[in-house]
């Protein structure tokens, strides 16, 4: 029996020897007339890359064009784009010294505007996609070994607009477990930008992040809602910017207090304290809809920007009575703007106003101008403030 039992598991092991040694069966045959693309230097492009010094190099891949260019965001606004230089093999390269921070940036190809195809990461504004990278060394930016919290994109319905509207939402490390509930910073994009762009250039989850990991500020939920007025379609390209002078008539006034407010107050875990921030169009919007409701958001945070003349005359009239009201109503009013600001005429001007009235308020003016080192360095400053 003992013979016959080996022999028999002999053969079982032989059997599955043999079967697991089989060749793999031939993959099918290509169609007839296919032919596999021919390797490019496409394939193994790596762009961009980071040096250590900050030096940014970006590639592109387009044997066929005349002429690339690159415009980013890592000198001041409106700065002009860099030619990059052709090699033998149809790649074509720059190198940009960048200081620290998050730049959005697109090529230029024989006229046309595209993005970074060997880089995965972008931001969305109101009408394109732009690539963008990161250039570590800000420590209140860049991602760290700390706890993360999520940002998740909401579509809700609105009473105010023809088509639902997408926002992102911010919800700090731990929302997912437990019951506690945060108060609510809701933070503004602006002109030209999306409900994308705090998220992604702006690094305001990363900043959150690090600061409520140091103990500089109180976690907390921050809502990042869609700013332009959409077309009379829904369309979002043929959309208008939202800086009325009067929020009493302002749709997009209109939409926050009567649908994104309640919205995230019943759907998410909220306190009754508020706060409103915004940088820009973001910014007049902030101030329109803080200083107007004060009793809802007592802390307002504004960004580069401020009232044009005009506008800032016909709000002052039609709301100075409530100005004075904000002297007791106001916990916290800021603003802050660079040194080369476009928006800086404007935000003193805005200064004027507020003392006018009486209203206490900090301010801050920075190296540099209308530009996202700014707005971040300003999320830094006053995210600690709140809620304390």
């Amino acid at each position: 029996m003992s013979t016959i039992k080996f022999a028999v598991l002999g053969a079982v092991l032989f059997w599955a020897a043999s079967a697991h040694a089989q060749p793999a069966p031939a993959a099918p045959p290509l169609p007839a007339g296919f032919h596999p693309p021919a390797p490019t230097p496409n394939d193994t492009l790596v762009s961009p890359i980071v040096a250590a010094d900050g030096t940014v190099t970006v590639s592109l891949y387009a044997p066929q064009a005349h002429d690339v260019l690159v415009s980013g965001e890592w000198g001041d606004f409106g700065a002009p784009p860099t030619r990059l230089v052709r090699s033998d093999n149809g790649v074509w390269t720059t190198s940009i010294h960048a200081a620290p921070g998050t730049y959005r940036y697109t090529f230029n190809v024989d006229g046309a505007q595209a993005v970074d195809p060997r880089n995965t990461n972008t931001s969305r504004s109101q009408t394109t996609v732009r690539s963008l990278v990161t250039v570590p060394g800000k420590p209140w930016e860049d991602y760290a070994a700390v706890p993360h919290g999520a940002v998740e994109e909401v579509w809700y319905p609105s009473t105010t607009f023809s088509s639902p509207r997408r926002m992102h939402v911010y919800t700090p490390p731990g929302y997912g477990t437990g019951g506690r509930r945060y108060p609510v910073l809701y933070l503004l994009h602006g002109g030209g930008d999306s409900d994308d762009s705090w998220s992604t250039v702006g690094r305001a989850g990363f900043i959150l992040d690090n600061l409520i990991a140091a103990g500089k500020a109180v976690p907390m939920i921050v809502v990042m809602p869609a700013g332009h007025i959409p077309a009379a379609d829904g369309t979002i390209a043929s959309a208008s910017n939202a800086m009325s002078e009067d929020p009493a008539n302002d749709r997009f006034t209109d939409d926050f207090l009567n649908n994104i407010v309640p919205y995230v107050e019943k759907s998410y875990r909220t306190t009754n304290t508020r706060a409103i921030a915004g940088l820009s169009m973001g910014g007049l919007q902030a101030a329109n809809i803080g200083l107007v409701h004060a009793d809802m958001f007592p802390s307002v945070l504004i960004y580069s920007s401020g009232w044009f003349p005009q506008v800032a005359t016909r709000f002052e009239q039609r709301w100075g009575t409530t100005l004075d009201a904000d002297r007791t109503r106001l916990k916290l009013l800021w603003i802050g703007y660079g040194e080369t600001d476009i928006a800086r005429a404007n935000a003193e001007a805005a200064k004027a106003m507020f003392d006018r009235h009486g209203l206490t308020y900090r301010t801050e003016m920075t190296p540099g101008g209308h530009v996202w080192a700014n707005w971040r360095h300003y999320l830094t400053e006053t995210a600690p403030l709140l809620f304390k």
